[in-house]
């Protein structure tokens, strides 16, 4: 029993951590741009350059994730997680001293390469430290502080820059993350990861590149990407897709977007605990996604302009996007060869930087042609195609010789 009560206590200990680690990412993925209207207006910089400022952090965080991943599997996930909340807390709270538009370039690519550790790192932490029974939950509560982090952050800290200025608002954001740092490097010990913690010896750079290019791997890959260009197209360029498709006033649709948003907070919540009872991740990931497909394709197929038909709409896609997020990490997870948890999970998520950058592209362009019907069927397709690749990626990964993670 004292034994049951301690093992209890370590995964609460360590899935709070992760949790808070990851809320705090998110957090700096949106305390810059949150403040860009001060910025722009104390400090005279253009919205253009401010702009370059969130690419640099995207793009660098995107390309150095995959890297991280094998950093991760070499090294530890220990020292690589606590070493990027470093460099991405400090870098937030420097920007509250640099006067200079290329030192706060130089501030954008550090905060990136933070940024690009977090979903390997924590991945493996939670894989090699949470007993198996709550792995699922584990999870959830990873993607939960993740949104969490977003739905705070452009509303807080736009509130704190207005009362005292937009300096000393990315100073407390900063220092808030250095004083979580301090507490992850106390806490250490029980941060144990699934590869080096393990014993677990690593193959030649030219083997553990080849683990990239299995087809499961690849196909997580594509899952992500295609995820994103619906999930995130729909973030980004919702609201304006239902202001051009309704004629809808912006703040009622811009409502209808946080709701959904709010919805997902909850279904990732559900997700843990369905990922932990039920084992075929694959298939629960491909039903509740086509679920959510079919919901949200009504709203064009259908033209359902009403406000009050369109809430409960987008409230139940974001639950059922919700909830195949953890269900999702298990699949790969599951996919991942022993020893390699970091780098597949690094090279796989790295997808959603690609499909954010495509969807984002595509859809501002068709918004700009006034074609906002075809973003909704887009969203849709997109995702459909997603549950494909999740189901062949699972099967391929049943095919392959290479022995997989339980």
């Amino acid at each position: 029993m004292d034994a049951a009560i301690a093992a209890t206590r370590r995964d609460v200990k360590v899935i709070s951590l992760i949790g808070v680690s990851h809320l705090l990412s998110h957090v700096y993925h949106l305390a810059l741009p949150a403040l860009f209207p001060i910025i722009h207006k104390v400090e005279g910089i253009s919205y253009a350059e401010l702009g370059v400022l969130a690419s640099v952090f995207f793009i660098t965080s995107g390309l150095c994730q995959a890297p991280a991943g094998f950093l991760v599997d070499r090294v530890g996930a220990r020292p690589v997680l606590i070493a990027g909340m470093f460099l991405i807390t400090g870098a937030s709270a420097l920007f509250a001293f640099t006067h200079s538009y290329p030192a706060m370039v130089g501030l954008a690519f550090m905060a990136g390469l933070g940024n690009s550790v977090f979903h390997p790192a924590d991945f493996s932490i939670l894989n090699g430290s949470v007993s198996e029974k709550r792995i699922g939950r584990g999870l959830s509560i990873h993607g939960f502080g993740g949104y969490v982090g977003y739905a705070a952050t452009p509303f807080f800290m736009y509130w704190l820059g207005s009362q005292i200025g937009w300096r000393d608002a990315m100073l407390f954001a900063g220092c808030t993350g250095l004083i979580v740092t301090a507490i992850l490097w106390t806490q250490r010990s029980d941060l144990r990861d699934s590869v080096v913690d393990k014993g677990i010896k690593q193959q030649s750079f030219i083997d553990n590149l080849g683990v990239l290019f299995q087809p499961s791997a690849v196909l997580a890959f594509t899952f992500f990407a295609f995820m994103a260009m619906g999930s995130i197209g729909l973030m980004t360029f919702g609201a304006s897709t239902l202001i051009a498709l309704f004629e809808m006033p912006a703040e009622k649709a811009s409502m209808i977007i946080s709701l959904q948003l709010s919805g997902s907070m909850f279904g990732i919540l559900l997700g843990g605990v369905l990922a932990d009872r039920y084992p075929r991740h694959d298939l629960m990931t491909a039903v509740v996604v086509t679920l959510a497909v079919a919901i949200m394709m009504t709203v064009p197929l259908l033209h359902l302009n009403s406000v009050h038909v369109l809430i409960p709409i987008f409230v139940c896609f974001g639950l059922l996007y919700g909830i195949a997020g953890p269900l999702r990490d298990m699949v790969v997870r599951s996919i991942a060869p022993s020893g390699s948890a970091g780098k597949v999970f690094g090279f796989t998520y790295s997808g959603m930087d690609v499909g954010s950058a495509i969807s984002t592209f595509l859809f501002g362009y068709m918004l700009s042609q006034s074609q906002p019907f075809w973003i909704f069927i887009l969203i849709g397709t997109f995702m459909m195609l997603g549950v494909f690749s999740i189901l062949f990626a699972k099967a391929a990964a049943r095919r392959s010789i290479v022995p997989v993670a339980a």
